[in-house]
């Protein structure tokens, strides 16, 4: 377990899941053709993570783009995440970000549907969660909790980063609070493994 900004964060199976790619990086054919690996995005994990700030200090354009937006009723997992009961109004957001033209992740968001009604219309013009949530007054906030796993994208998500199945994704789960410490949204974003360099900042 390591600690991030106040968050705790797991590593067990991230490790792997980047071993598993550097073991197929190296001139890999694709259905098709030959699959040709782009610059890896250096991606600070931060008690701050802003994914509009990281690709632009990187020097690449950030862009968002939504995929889905729905209602939904809070899970009990959901629930505990958010500081909600189990079986509150959600709004379920599902985008991909990218860096330049190139998809590094695919996220599923949630939020109260009661503190944030019309989000996915928010989120579909601000193409941004933090200009989501300053849309609804919410002009600093930061990261709570992040966990890191390792998985294969399925065939969704490996359609929506263009890459082949079979291909590993490093899989964060993480929930944002405000200053006062209530939790905001809750997600879980798939990164394409080859594309990103986590760095995890104890500071």
């Amino acid at each position: 377990m390591r600690s991030v900004g106040g968050s705790t964060m797991s590593m067990q199976d991230a490790a792997t899941g980047v071993a598993l790619w550097r073991q197929v990086a190296d001139g890999i054919e694709r259905g098709s053709g030959t699959y040709v690996e782009t610059r890896r995005l250096a991606y600070p994990l931060r008690s701050r993570t802003r994914f509009s700030e990281i690709v632009g200090a990187g020097g690449r354009e950030p862009h968002g783009q939504l995929i889905d937006a729905a209602e939904e009723v809070a899970t009990r997992e959901l629930a505990r995440e958010l500081g909600l009961k189990a079986g509150a109004p959600l709004i379920r957001i599902e985008s991909v970000r990218l860096a330049d033209r190139t998809p590094i992740c695919v996220s599923t968001t949630w939020l109260s549907g009661e503190r944030f009604p019309d989000a996915g219309s928010v989120f579909a013009s601000a193409r941004s969660m933090t200009k989501l949530l300053a849309h609804y007054g919410i002009r600093d906030y930061r990261r709570a909790s992040t966990k890191i796993t390792a998985a294969i994208a399925d065939a969704s998500d490996a359609a929506r980063l263009d890459l082949a199945l079979g291909r590993p994704v490093l899989v964060v789960d993480s929930t944002d609070v405000d200053p006062d410490g209530k939790p905001l949204v809750t997600k879980r974003s798939r990164f394409a493994a080859e594309r990103v360099e986590f760095l995890v900042e104890n500071s």
